[in-house]
């Protein structure tokens, strides 16, 4: 493998990340502070970052971060609940696989968004809704990548614990579901980012009680919130980071056996 194309250290990509995240940062300081685009649209860099830090001691904006964070995480976990049977189903039995096919296909392009205004009708605009347009949300990349991963698994191990008389179930649980939890694992991934988009999301719809998304929707409302706005996004992205490393921490703790292969 050249010197190119070898896969980067973890502590060097983090240093990349942090002179991309100080570029963007120094050009938002210098269109606001050059008058590029007028500061009551965008701020400098070094306002917003200096209101998002101020928010950190903030008992109340706290207290609606960890609102966010329970529907995000409760709808997260009942979308990985749902998905993974169904995924190891389909993936499993190719007739379940054919005869659900259609349904799946028709519901997983309805944009997760169109359906908070039917949820809300159904169960209200509280954290209910919430946390079932999450579910909803989070169930598609999981299912998928779930399906996938069974279909990638190498059929010489499987044939092999056969052929010394392991049953169906037995080749499974060995077998199929390690190889799977790789693939399991990035679309949890990626359904955690969805799930907290929409948490954010569905609490600015809402424009009331309480959430990151609430704060974010009311500064919007009231003169010379931009900052606040840009603060709360700030924060939201932070989040979303934190939660990526997070999963990202614990699938090298709970599948050591994935990096190493990726680093061969």
């Amino acid at each position: 493998m050249s010197a190119a194309t070898a896969p980067l250290s973890r502590p060097r990509r983090v240093l990349l990340g942090l002179v991309g995240v100080l570029v963007v940062l120094a050009a938002g300081e210098v269109a606001g502070r050059a008058g590029i685009v007028q500061q009551a649209y965008l701020p400098p860099s070094s306002e917003v970052v200096a209101r998002a830090t101020q928010l950190a001691g903030d008992q109340l904006f706290l207290e609606g971060v960890g609102t966010t964070l329970s529907v995000w995480a409760y709808g997260l976990l009942l979308g990985c609940a749902v998905a993974v049977p169904l995924g190891v189903l389909f993936g499993s039995v190719p007739k379940v696989d054919a005869a659900a096919r259609a349904v799946v296909e028709f519901l997983r392009p309805i944009p997760s968004v169109a359906l908070i205004p039917l949820v809300a009708l159904l169960l209200g605009t509280g954290s209910e809704m919430q946390v079932t347009v999450i579910a909803y949300a989070c169930v598609w990349p999981v299912l998928f990548n779930t399906v996938y991963g069974l279909g990638d698994v190498d059929p010489v191990a499987k044939d092999t614990l056969r052929a010394f008389g392991f049953g169906r179930l037995q080749v499974l649980w060995r077998v199929s579901l390690p190889a799977t939890a790789p693939f399991i694992a990035a679309g949890v991934r990626i359904s955690a980012a969805v799930a907290l988009i929409l948490a954010v999301a569905s609490e600015i719809l809402s424009g009331f009680g309480e959430g990151l998304g609430t704060f974010i929707a009311q500064a919007s409302q009231i003169p010379d919130g931009t900052t606040d706005v840009l603060a709360g996004t700030v924060w939201a992205g932070v989040l979303g980071l934190g939660i990526n490393a997070l999963l990202g921490w614990g699938e090298r703790r709970l599948m050591p056996w994935v990096g190493a292969r990726r680093g061969a």
